[in-house]
């Protein structure tokens, strides 16, 4: 198996998209399938889901053996630190020895003279997890804004409260948290200043979720312009990151709370 990316650019996605997700899950299967790269895994307090897609033509060279698809197991806190050896404009070629197939080795090279290049090696793990089947919906609503402004506002209602409320209906969607302790914070968000916005006629939705994980989740904002929501009632919220390919994307699924 063999994979590489020389733009730059794409590499430095590749760089971002697995710095946090060390934060969801400790051990993750990698599935090489024929026509993309996918990951999926629940975090470790089993309200969220994450979902990895990389089609084949993201990538500058995808070899793949068998041609099949494989999977390996490997720790996200070892592959974060060799990730985070790469320096900015370093090529990243990854690859699985046909013969010694327990490391998986990594090389990192560029044309300046300035940065040398990096080699590793990483055991891989045997991780025993079945594929979770989501099915698709239509969910009652959905928008976009620009991801930076979502992450944000998360920032900001994070400091009042550990739930977001979400209010959305026809005429605008309001954010709100608070506590006790430090009171409350309110956002309203007008239609018209939505990216894209869609409702079922006449719903009103009123959902919480963690803001905890809701913060995590938007640490991948910077990877993509906008950031799409979409909601139902008593339903995992779905967010989604188009990376710079229509097929490239990352998408989390988050289990609302609970009302006493």
């Amino acid at each position: 198996m063999e994979i590489q990316l020389n733009q730059p650019g794409r590499a430095d996605i590749f760089t971002s998209l697995f710095q946090h997700i060390k934060l969801f899950t400790e051990n993750i299967n990698v599935n090489f399938q024929p026509d993309r790269m996918f990951i999926q895994a629940m975090d470790s307090s089993r309200v969220s889901i994450f979902e990895l897609y990389l089609p084949k033509s993201w990538f500058d060279v995808y070899t793949i053996q068998p041609s099949n698809g494989m999977t390996i197991g490997i720790n996200t806190n070892l592959l974060y630190k060799v990730l985070h050896a790469r320096e900015k404009n370093q090529r990243l070629c990854i690859q699985l020895d046909e013969v010694d197939n327990e490391k998986l080795r990594l090389h990192m090279s560029s044309d300046n003279t300035s940065h040398f290049d990096k080699h590793f090696e990483v055991p891989l793990l045997d991780i025993d997890s079945e594929m979770m089947s989501i099915p698709e919906m239509e969910y009652q609503a959905e928008f976009s804004l620009p991801a930076i402004t979502f992450a944000t506002l998360i920032d900001q209602l994070k400091l009042f409260g550990d739930n977001l409320r979400i209010e959305c209906s026809e005429e605008k969607i309001q954010l709100y948290s608070e506590s006790t302790e430090s009171g409350k914070m309110m956002v309203d968000i007008p239609i018209d200043d939505l990216t894209s916005f869609a409702i079922e006629d006449k719903q009103e939705l009123n959902l919480s979720f963690s803001l905890i994980h809701l913060h995590n989740i938007c640490l991948y904002s910077k990877i993509t312009k906008d950031i799409e929501i979409a909601m139902t009632t008593n339903y995992p919220i779905r967010i989604q990151y188009i990376l710079d390919d229509a097929d490239a994307k990352i998408v989390f699924y988050l289990a609302p709370k609970i009302d006493d």
